[in-house]
Parts: C-alpha cells; structure tokens; sequence
C-alpha cells in the first residue's frame, strides 16, 4: 500500500455532543487565523448544530465565515486550497470530530489552554457568508480540467459521508458504472469494515475500487495495489494514468 504523508488535522473529538467545547474552540480558531476561514460539515444533524456553535466561537474574535454548508472533506481541502484559505470541518465518526487545515493544531491547543482569545468589539462580529455551491463549483471545475473516459465498473465505499454525492455525477462524466456501500450519510451507524468492501472487490465484477474515508482520505484500489489520496485532483490524475 502506498500511504499519503500523515499530517495532524484533527483538532477536537468528543465521544459526546459538547456545544460549550466547539464554541471555545471556534474562539480559538479565530483568534489563530484571523480573516476569513471556510467552514463545512458532514450529512449529520449533530454535525450541523456543532458547526453552528464552532462558528459563534469563531465569529466572536471578528472573523468572517464563508460557510459552504454540507459537502465531502476531500472536496473542501482541495477548494480551500485553490481559495487559499484555511478550513474548519465539523463531522462524526464514532464521536463529534473537526478537522482543520491551514491553521496549526498545536496554536489552537495553546489557545485553548491559556483561553487567550480575542474579544471583538460588538461592532466588529464577524460576518457570515453563505456559499452553498461550493461541492457543484468544485465538480464543475474539475469536468472542465479532464475529459478523459474510463471504462468499467467500480466499488465504491464513500463511508456514510458527503462523498456520495460525487456520485453518479463523477461517474457519468468519467463514463464508468458504480455500486455504492455505506452510502446512508445521515446514520449514525459505523459504516461496514474495510474487510466487507475488499471481499466484495475480490469477488465481485468491478475494475477498480474507491473508499473514501472520513477525515478526507481517498484509498483507491486497482490491480491489487491500493494507493492513498488526500486531493481528488491527485486522485483523478492517477486514475488517468493507470485506467
């Protein structure tokens, strides 16, 4: 298995919902980044009412949210990225959990120690800026970057995450058929093992097999070899060279 670089991104879990803690930390994440800070989350109610409290805590310091709603985390890396801003992701996997980029998690862990936040003025509260089609900007942009068609049937896990609404858009594009596991983004449930997924990618008629975890990792799967990407331009381009 070829494995992507490991950075530290998660910056907060909780096996319990704590509005209290995601509002602190939002003050921290302002106070870090100080400017304006994308911030998006999974298909869970949970991890829509923790976004909300992130984002008082983050507002309170002054900053300004470009908040795109319910979108993949792999997704938003790449559209913070091409933005150049840094991003805060609020979504559950087996407890409440945000991962951000852009922002150094040790700063914020300091922050939050030394609770040394800044205090903006009432007339300076940040602002919120709602852009709800970022996941379709994003799509959209990559369509027009690559053209190429692949033939086949792929397996894809997308994880009980946003990532299945890539789908059937990314597939119809690229021109390959898709069956998708774990693909109930707003359960609660832990999704269905590795094992299952690669059981049925052995045994069953697909080419290829794409599993997107949750804090933002693609694993795609050809030929018996997997390979690890944090970016779906990253991803894209390999499937052209090997598909």
């Amino acid at each position: 298995m070829i494995q992507v670089e490991v950075i530290r991104m998660e910056v907060y879990y909780s096996p319990r919902f704590n509005p209290e803690e995601l509002a602190l930390l939002g003050r921290a994440i302002g106070t870090i980044s100080h400017g304006t800070i994308i911030v998006g989350r999974d298909g869970r109610a949970i991890s829509r009412y923790g976004k909300r409290a992130m984002v008082v805590g983050i507002v309170s310091t002054g900053s300004t949210i470009m908040d795109v709603r319910l979108i993949p985390l792999i997704a938003l890396k790449d559209f913070a990225h091409r933005k150049g801003l840094p991003l805060a992701y609020v979504y559950y996997y087996n407890g409440v959990r945000v991962h951000v980029s852009g922002i150094d998690v040790e700063e914020i862990e300091a922050i939050m120690e030394t609770k040394s936040f800044i205090e903006a003025q009432p007339n300076d509260i940040g602002a919120t800026v709602y852009y709800p089609n970022a996941l379709d900007d994003f799509l959209h942009e990559i369509f027009k970057r690559y053209s190429f068609r692949i033939e086949g049937k792929a397996l894809v896990d997308t994880m009980n995450t946003p990532a299945v609404l890539i789908f059937p858009r990314m597939s119809e594009h690229f021109g390959f058929e898709v069956e998708l596991i774990n693909d109930m983004m707003t359960s609660y449930l832990p999704p269905k093992p590795k094992e299952v997924f690669l059981h049925k990618l052995t045994k069953g008629d697909y080419d290829f097999g794409l599993r997107f975890r949750p804090e933002g990792i693609v694993e795609f799967h050809h030929g018996g070899e997997e390979v690890e990407f944090g970016s779906m331009w990253k991803l894209i381009d390999h499937m052209k060279k090997v598909l």
